[in-house]
């Protein structure tokens, strides 16, 4: 598998969506939901839509209230524009118990198919097919300069908190991501305002969400540089 991604501090990865900033998140094998795989353009909006609980029920994703959210109200007041460049995707749904990973381990455990309590909680699903949903907590440490080889949180020194100035997607504030704590109902993970990778309690804390989808694949980049004053615009 061949992946490409936007790393360090301020990559040309600006691009314009529904009339909006978002950033590119790299261009990765995806798979539709049916089993066919395209290479497809990953983005994340530049700013938070604003707090939300990421669940008022349990730490599965699929029945979700930010799932609902996102897929429901925010997708129907995108442009028809946008929308028509969004396609299902397969979203992966592990996570795992505890935060002394690293992102290169958090790659794996987001695509464990068995574990329970170690990369699911419970009778959880490893996987969701939808539109939209959120960054997982690889994109996240992927995106800094040479530190995902670092602790999600551990140290100032030790932990993705050391690679702050070096990663595009860090913003100082909390944000929920994906994956699940695997062994506590109602704990996901999320950046954390200082930065590095923590878990908060899904029904109990509302955080910065920045929504992610997977354009489609016959959407091309058709101009601009991809820097702030100028980001990329795109059509089909």
């Amino acid at each position: 598998i061949t992946e490409y991604r936007y790393r360090g501090a301020n990559p040309k990865n600006y691009v314009t969506f529904n009339n909006e900033v978002w950033r590119v998140i790299g261009v990765f094998p995806t798979d539709d939901g049916t089993g066919k795989i395209e290479n497809r353009i990953k983005i994340i909006r530049n700013e938070s839509i604003g707090n939300k609980y990421w669940t008022t029920v349990n730490n599965n994703w699929t029945i979700a209230s930010l799932n609902e959210y996102l897929n429901g109200t925010y997708y129907s007041s995108l442009s028809s524009k946008a929308q028509s460049m969004i396609k299902d995707t397969k979203y992966y749904l592990g996570g795992y118990q505890s935060g002394s990973t690293t992102s290169v381990d958090m790659y794996s455990y987001e695509r464990k198919r068995k574990g329970y309590g170690t990369y699911y909680y419970a009778d959880n699903p490893n996987s969701w097919i939808g539109k939209i949903a959120l960054m997982y907590v690889s994109d996240y440490g992927y995106a800094s300069d040479v530190c995902e080889t670092k602790k999600l949180y551990d140290t100032t020194t030790t932990d993705l908190q050391a690679c702050n100035n070096t990663n595009w997607l860090y913003k100082g504030a909390y944000e929920w991501l994906l994956p699940q704590y695997a062994s506590v109902i109602d704990r996901v993970f999320l950046v954390l305002s200082v930065g590095g990778v923590a878990t908060n309690i899904a029904d109990k804390y509302q955080r910065g969400v920045r929504p992610v989808l997977y354009l489609t694949s016959d959407a091309k980049i058709t101009g601009g540089s991809g820097t702030s004053s100028s980001p990329y615009t795109l059509g089909l």
